[in-house]
Protein backbone atom coordinates (compact mmCIF):
# COMPACT_ATOMS: atom_id res chain seq x y z
CA UNK A 1 0.00 0.00 0.00
CA UNK A 2 1.05 3.99 -0.79
CA UNK A 3 -0.63 6.94 0.16
CA UNK A 4 -0.47 9.45 -2.38
CA UNK A 5 -0.18 12.62 0.26
CA UNK A 6 3.32 14.48 -1.49
CA UNK A 7 2.51 18.24 -1.39
CA UNK A 8 0.80 19.70 -4.32
CA UNK A 9 1.16 23.24 -3.50
CA UNK A 10 3.85 25.59 -2.61
CA UNK A 11 5.31 25.64 1.01
CA UNK A 12 7.89 27.17 3.06
CA UNK A 13 10.74 25.35 5.02
CA UNK A 14 12.19 26.49 8.08
CA UNK A 15 15.99 26.56 8.35
CA UNK A 16 18.72 27.44 10.69
CA UNK A 17 19.55 31.02 11.68
CA UNK A 18 15.70 32.16 10.76
CA UNK A 19 16.02 31.46 7.10
CA UNK A 20 12.80 30.34 5.67
CA UNK A 21 12.27 29.34 2.06
CA UNK A 22 9.56 29.18 -0.01
CA UNK A 23 9.50 25.99 -2.13
CA UNK A 24 7.45 24.54 -5.07
CA UNK A 25 6.72 20.71 -4.41
CA UNK A 26 9.31 17.87 -5.43
CA UNK A 27 8.55 16.24 -8.11
CA UNK A 28 10.70 12.68 -9.12
CA UNK A 29 11.64 14.34 -12.47
CA UNK A 30 13.24 17.36 -10.33
CA UNK A 31 14.72 15.09 -7.84
CA UNK A 32 16.22 12.51 -10.22
CA UNK A 33 17.62 15.74 -12.59
CA UNK A 34 19.19 16.97 -9.50
CA UNK A 35 20.97 14.06 -8.62
CA UNK A 36 22.28 12.90 -12.15
CA UNK A 37 23.56 16.75 -12.85
CA UNK A 38 25.22 16.68 -9.00
CA UNK A 39 27.15 13.78 -10.23
CA UNK A 40 27.64 14.40 -13.68
CA UNK A 41 29.32 17.87 -12.79
CA UNK A 42 30.80 15.81 -10.09
CA UNK A 43 32.97 14.07 -12.66
CA UNK A 44 33.55 16.82 -14.68
CA UNK A 45 34.99 19.24 -11.86
CA UNK A 46 37.50 16.31 -10.70
CA UNK A 47 38.60 15.34 -14.23
CA UNK A 48 39.60 19.30 -14.66
CA UNK A 49 41.01 19.49 -11.60
CA UNK A 50 43.17 16.26 -12.27
CA UNK A 51 44.22 18.22 -15.85
CA UNK A 52 45.18 21.41 -13.35
CA UNK A 53 46.87 19.61 -11.41
CA UNK A 54 49.03 17.85 -13.50
CA UNK A 55 49.67 20.69 -15.82
CA UNK A 56 51.20 21.85 -12.35
CA UNK A 57 48.63 24.78 -10.96
CA UNK A 58 48.03 25.50 -7.80
CA UNK A 59 44.74 24.09 -6.61
CA UNK A 60 43.04 25.27 -3.45
CA UNK A 61 39.30 25.04 -2.50
CA UNK A 62 38.80 21.88 -3.40
CA UNK A 63 39.63 18.65 -1.66
CA UNK A 64 41.52 15.94 -3.55
CA UNK A 65 39.00 14.94 -5.74
CA UNK A 66 40.77 11.63 -6.93
CA UNK A 67 39.27 10.63 -3.08
CA UNK A 68 35.72 8.98 -3.72
CA UNK A 69 34.80 10.21 -0.52
CA UNK A 70 35.88 13.78 -1.54
CA UNK A 71 33.64 12.90 -5.13
CA UNK A 72 30.64 11.91 -2.73
CA UNK A 73 31.22 15.47 -0.67
CA UNK A 74 31.26 17.58 -3.69
CA UNK A 75 28.29 15.93 -5.33
CA UNK A 76 25.49 15.98 -2.08
CA UNK A 77 26.85 19.63 -2.32
CA UNK A 78 25.90 19.89 -6.19
CA UNK A 79 22.58 18.00 -5.79
CA UNK A 80 21.69 20.55 -3.25
CA UNK A 81 22.45 23.27 -5.23
CA UNK A 82 20.54 21.94 -7.90
CA UNK A 83 17.44 21.08 -6.16
CA UNK A 84 17.10 24.34 -4.33
CA UNK A 85 17.90 26.02 -7.29
CA UNK A 86 14.14 24.24 -9.04
CA UNK A 87 12.48 25.10 -5.67
CA UNK A 88 12.83 28.06 -4.04
CA UNK A 89 10.78 31.16 -5.08
CA UNK A 90 11.56 33.54 -2.12
CA UNK A 91 13.45 33.62 1.14
CA UNK A 92 13.25 35.33 4.28
CA UNK A 93 16.20 35.83 6.45
CA UNK A 94 18.97 36.01 3.50
CA UNK A 95 21.28 38.99 3.52
CA UNK A 96 23.30 40.25 0.95
CA UNK A 97 26.93 41.83 1.65
CA UNK A 98 25.38 45.20 2.32
CA UNK A 99 23.18 43.69 5.26
CA UNK A 100 19.45 44.19 2.46
CA UNK A 101 17.47 41.15 1.86
CA UNK A 102 19.40 39.38 -0.76
CA UNK A 103 17.78 38.68 -4.17
CA UNK A 104 16.76 35.20 -5.40
CA UNK A 105 18.77 33.84 -7.87
CA UNK A 106 20.91 31.06 -8.90
CA UNK A 107 24.71 32.93 -7.47
CA UNK A 108 22.60 33.31 -3.68
CA UNK A 109 20.79 30.11 -4.01
CA UNK A 110 24.51 28.22 -4.51
CA UNK A 111 25.87 30.47 -2.01
CA UNK A 112 23.62 29.49 0.73
CA UNK A 113 23.87 26.19 -0.05
CA UNK A 114 27.59 26.13 0.30
CA UNK A 115 26.70 26.83 4.50
CA UNK A 116 26.91 22.48 5.21
CA UNK A 117 24.07 23.29 7.48
CA UNK A 118 22.01 24.74 5.17
CA UNK A 119 22.21 22.39 2.86
CA UNK A 120 21.72 19.62 4.59
CA UNK A 121 18.63 20.88 6.72
CA UNK A 122 17.38 22.12 3.25
CA UNK A 123 17.65 18.62 1.47
CA UNK A 124 16.68 16.69 4.36
CA UNK A 125 13.37 18.47 4.84
CA UNK A 126 12.55 19.40 1.11
CA UNK A 127 12.66 15.18 0.16
CA UNK A 128 11.68 13.78 3.49
CA UNK A 129 7.87 13.66 1.98
CA UNK A 130 9.36 12.04 -1.08
CA UNK A 131 11.52 9.38 0.72
CA UNK A 132 8.62 8.74 2.84
CA UNK A 133 6.32 7.65 -0.06
CA UNK A 134 9.14 5.53 -1.58
CA UNK A 135 9.64 3.83 1.58
CA UNK A 136 6.30 3.45 2.29
CA UNK A 137 6.24 1.66 -1.23
CA UNK A 138 8.90 -0.32 -0.19
CA UNK A 139 7.63 -2.25 2.57
CA UNK A 140 6.27 -5.15 0.67
CA UNK A 141 7.67 -5.12 -2.79
CA UNK A 142 6.26 -7.90 -5.57
CA UNK A 143 8.56 -10.86 -6.51
CA UNK A 144 10.83 -10.56 -9.76
CA UNK A 145 7.59 -12.15 -11.57
CA UNK A 146 5.77 -9.10 -10.48
CA UNK A 147 3.69 -10.77 -8.01
CA UNK A 148 3.84 -11.86 -4.57
CA UNK A 149 2.46 -15.66 -5.13
CA UNK A 150 6.15 -15.97 -6.64
CA UNK A 151 7.45 -16.26 -3.38
CA UNK A 152 8.31 -19.54 -1.54
CA UNK A 153 5.99 -20.62 1.04
CA UNK A 154 7.41 -21.17 4.07
CA UNK A 155 4.84 -22.03 6.15
CA UNK A 156 3.96 -25.40 5.21
CA UNK A 157 7.38 -26.44 6.15
CA UNK A 158 7.08 -24.96 9.72
CA UNK A 159 4.07 -26.12 10.31
CA UNK A 160 5.52 -30.00 9.04
CA UNK A 161 8.58 -29.47 12.07
CA UNK A 162 5.96 -28.39 14.35
CA UNK A 163 4.08 -31.31 14.35
CA UNK A 164 6.73 -33.95 13.84
CA UNK A 165 7.18 -36.36 16.90
CA UNK A 166 9.93 -35.27 18.64
CA UNK A 167 11.72 -37.92 20.63
CA UNK A 168 13.22 -36.45 23.92
CA UNK A 169 16.50 -38.78 25.46
CA UNK A 170 16.06 -39.01 29.57
CA UNK A 171 18.81 -37.16 31.30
Amino acid sequence: MIRLSLPKEPYWIDLPHDVRVFVRPLTTAVYEAARARGWRMARAIAAEHADLKAAGADITGLPDLSDEDALAGLSQMLFAQGLARSAITKWKGVLGEADEPAEVSDTSIAELMQLPRMAESFVVQYTETHDAVIAEGNVSRPAPNGTSAAGLTTAEAAAETATAPTTATPP
